[in-house]
């Protein structure tokens, strides 16, 4: 009787022992009674009832990674190259385990299959250039489609992402070969504005340059014809001399300052002059006869 008894205590010791299950963190395993959904075990020391429960399948909570690489025609007939990647968990909630256990047969078939229709179905409506412009927009399509069906297979999407796009090597070289030509014709408009906006630039120096000249000559005249004035008041205080006696001596004085300077000039070589008294004398009648003359005559 007590080598039953010992037996007995024995067998109940390694049915304990065999039926304990430790699960680890972020685990959960799946527990089927007579082939039946019953329970999970969670994370931590669990106990299986023998002969009566199995484990049906181990189910990890942790985020995963589902890459997919595949050809899309586009809606102007260019066939493109397209990666992508979602990350998604399954749903941590006991119906959201059993749904990921139970609802699919090849998990990773059915989520490939259900990405390629997805993708297929908006890439045909956009063209090439599209897909570049609104990769993010086709991005958040996808998720948004996708995340329904996930749920009911107990699967909750993070983030879809479009991680390639390529396109035909003759597309890709025409596309090239547009943006170079944009370069250009941009390169080209701001040369010929850079160019533009100098020549109107050097217009405007050179009016301003000109405006200036011309008021610098019209206020020299003016002090000379002011200095004039003054000079001839000046003699005929002093002589009581008739302006045009005193316009004549000061022309001819001018006259000789600016003999002076031309033969003070360094390139000047020899000036011929005539330096007799006299001939002075009547080149000061003259220059009065001819400021008399332009007096008496009428104005045409």
């Amino acid at each position: 009787m007590e080598t039953i008894l010992s037996f007995l205590f024995l067998l109940t010791v390694v049915l304990v022992a065999v039926n304990l299950k430790i699960v680890k963190q972020n685990t959960v395993l799946v527990v089927e009674w007579f082939g039946k959904y019953r329970r999970i075990m969670t994370a931590g020391l669990n106990l299986k009832v023998p002969f009566f429960e199995r484990i049906a399948n181990t189910v990890s909570l942790r985020q995963r990674n589902f890459s997919i690489t595949g050809k899309y025609p586009s809606a102007d007939k260019v066939i493109v190259d397209i990666t992508t990647n979602l990350i998604f968990a399954v749903n941590s909630s006991e119906e959201g385990i059993k749904r990921f256990t139970y609802a699919l047969q090849d998990q990773n078939q059915s989520i490939g299959a259900i990405i390629e229709n997805s993708m297929r179905t908006y890439i045909a409506k956009e063209t090439h250039e599209g897909i570049l412009e609104k990769k993010e927009e086709l991005a958040s399509h996808i998720q948004n489609d996708l995340a329904k069906q996930f749920e009911e297979w107990g699967m909750l999407i993070n983030s879809f992402q479009i991680t390639n796009v390529n396109f035909p090597t003759v597309i890709t070289d025409a596309m090239s070969e547009v943006v170079a030509s944009q370069q250009l014709r941009r390169a080209a408009e701001n040369k010929g504005e850079a160019t533009k906006i100098q020549a109107i630039k050097e217009a405007e120096a050179e009016r301003e340059r000109k405006r200036l000249q011309g008021e610098g000559i019209a206020m020299e005249r003016e002090a000379i014809a002011e200095g004039l004035r003054r000079s001839v008041e000046t003699v005929q205080q002093a002589t009581h001399q008739s302006s045009v006696e005193i316009m004549a001596i000061l022309s001819l004085t001018q006259y000789l300052d600016t003999m002076k300077s031309i033969g003070m000039t360094p390139n000047s070589k020899v000036v011929f002059m005539d330096t007799q008294v006299g001939k002075t004398g009547d080149l000061m009648r003259q220059l009065m006869a001819a400021m008399e003359s332009s007096k008496t005559e009428p104005a045409k």
